[in-house]
């Protein structure tokens, strides 16, 4: 079975919307690791604002997912502010077990209950009734947690992932929620995607602009 492993954060609505979207047939043709990572960390490596941090694109960016929840039949519902520090989000989910990979089902509740509830994720309240609905076996404070979230940044960063969601499949890295069908299709054996995957490297840098 293929192997795929899935780098996100759930700030991202995209992520939430692919994570939906694969449940719908390619998570039972494939194995795939979902591991969280921290999206502030690949802006920092890279040197960008996410895109909710850049006026007109933040409400593009919810508008588009809200359409794209719509076309696709996933509910969606806009949490009360974005962004918010997903840490505890994050380190939750890898809290559930001691190997740090968190199981679709507790991705499942920690993405609706962002984008399906409108929760406030600053909320104490709403995060303690979330975690009660999760088993963990270790505590989301737990420095091996934190060290856990960290190390799977570096290895999404090692691995040039540069946003969320990501997919990576036999060396190949897929991202965005519009790239499902792609990565389907190089899956099914659609010989165009090894033949035109170097095709971008030809490109020269033309001009660079000064920062």
């Amino acid at each position: 079975m293929p192997k795929i492993t899935m780098y996100f954060d759930f700030i991202s609505p995209y992520a939430y919307l692919a994570f939906k979207g694969i449940q719908r047939g390619l998570v039972n043709r494939v194995d795939i690791t979902y591991k969280p990572i921290l999206f502030a960390g690949l802006l920092n490596h890279y040197g960008q604002l996410g895109p909710a941090e850049i006026p007109y694109r933040r409400e593009w960016t919810f508008l588009q997912a809200l359409w794209q929840g719509r076309e696709a039949g996933i509910p969606i519902r806009l949490p009360k502010s974005h962004p918010f520090n997903p840490l505890t989000l994050l380190r939750l989910a890898i809290a559930e077990n001691r190997f740090g990979d968190p199981s679709k089902e507790t991705c499942n509740k920690i993405f609706e209950f962002v984008w399906n509830r409108g929760a406030d994720v600053s909320d104490e309240t709403e995060l303690s009734a979330l975690s009660s609905e999760i088993n963990l076996e270790r505590k989301p404070d737990d420095p091996a947690v934190k060290e856990q979230l960290k190390k799977n940044t570096e290895e999404a960063i090692a691995n040039h992932v540069y946003g969320v969601p990501s997919f990576q499949y036999n060396n190949k890295l897929f991202w965005g929620n519009d790239s499902l069908k792609m990565l389907e299709a190089y899956i099914d054996g659609d010989p165009w995607i090894d033949e035109n995957w170097s095709k971008p490297d030809a490109v020269t840098v033309g001009i660079t602009r000064k920062k």
